[in-house]
């Protein structure tokens, strides 16, 4: 029993159990015990798009040794499992993954248009971690320039867009289920215009 179903019973003074609530966790992490990860062994205990993301800075290439490896780690696994859904237990990547999954140009706010100042500020801290994963990409014009538009604050942010990485990611945690429905037809009315184009 969780404490929604005891606050919905009767007898509310007797004793009970409460069911601790588990939280998502990456799958990247799921099966990962990082204090055991050293430079030597990251290719063999890693997930290959885990060991790919550290392996330029552990030796030859990079100067971490093993207690670097783990902060960097254990500092990714923060971003990949922190949360402050508390209804569906997704990790703050996972939310952005998910808001971006229509492959639609948007900003933060946009995506996330109900939260606070301090927390838009976490979500494009974990959004600049996505497009080094080349999940996400920020959307520039064809001078290469970023496109911005006036955000709520009533100054210029960046607009973002998924990659199919980011698609690849949510059906591996097995989050496609979560995904946005309206992508297939945004993806079909530019098929539509292109064909018409030419």
């Amino acid at each position: 029993m969780d404490f929604i179903d005891w606050m919905l019973t009767e007898g509310k003074d007797n004793p009970i159990k409460l069911e601790p609530v588990t939280k998502y966790k990456s799958y990247r992490f799921r099966d990962l015990d990082i204090s055991k990860v050293t430079v030597k062994n990251y290719n063999k205990l890693l997930v290959d798009s885990l060991a790919e993301q550290v392996e330029m800075f552990v030796p030859p290439s990079g100067s971490f040794d093993n207690s670097d490896l783990r902060r960097y780690l254990t500092m990714v696994e923060k971003h990949e499992t922190s949360t402050n859904d508390m209804v569906l237990g997704l990790s703050l990547a996972d939310q952005i993954r998910i808001a971006f999954s229509d492959m639609q140009p948007a900003t933060i706010c946009d995506r996330f248009p109900d939260i606070d100042l301090n927390s838009k500020r976490r979500y494009r801290c974990v959004a600049e971690y996505l497009l080094r994963q080349e999940e996400l990409v920020k959307v520039r014009d064809r001078e290469g320039k970023l496109v911005k538009k006036i955000g709520n604050a009533g100054k210029p942010v960046v607009l973002y867009r998924g990659l199919p990485k980011l698609l690849q990611t949510l059906k591996n945690s097995d989050l496609l289920k979560y995904v946005r429905h309206d992508r297939s037809k945004t993806e079909t009315s530019t098929e539509t215009t292109q064909s018409k184009s030419n």
